[in-house]
């Protein structure tokens, strides 16, 4: 395992990508402490790497850090699919509160008008 400091990270995190992924895992430090690890999925040895990625999407949805069509990527499934999966585990396609919903449909009924 390597270890990279925090600036090299920013600075090239596909180098810390590749380290990663070549030997596992890479070692990122902050002022030459252990602040955090970049683990390569496929090298975990866990027994379902795709299941990984699918639980770590979902995950990642259902707390707003991303959308739905990057969840679905993160996923490696059809947008369709993930929709279907995240609907069968009963995980809410929107947050919104009901009266954010009616906003959200009287602003794009108001954007489908016609132009006088």
């Amino acid at each position: 395992m390597r270890a990279f400091s925090i600036r090299q990270l920013k600075n090239n995190p596909s180098t810390v990508l590749r380290a990663a992924e070549a030997e596992a895992m890479a070692l990122v430090t902050n002022r030459d402490r252990a602040a955090a690890l970049v683990v390569a999925i496929d090298r975990l040895d866990a027994p379902d790497p795709a299941a990984v990625r699918t639980g770590l999407a979902l995950h990642l949805f259902q707390s707003g850090s991303l959308s739905v069509g990057a969840a679905a990527r993160m996923a490696a499934l059809p947008l369709q699919e993930f929709i279907s999966l995240v609907s069968s585990l009963r995980i809410p396609l929107t947050t919104n509160e009901p009266g954010d919903s009616q906003a959200d449909l009287a602003t794009a009924r108001r954007w489908l008008q016609p132009q006088a």
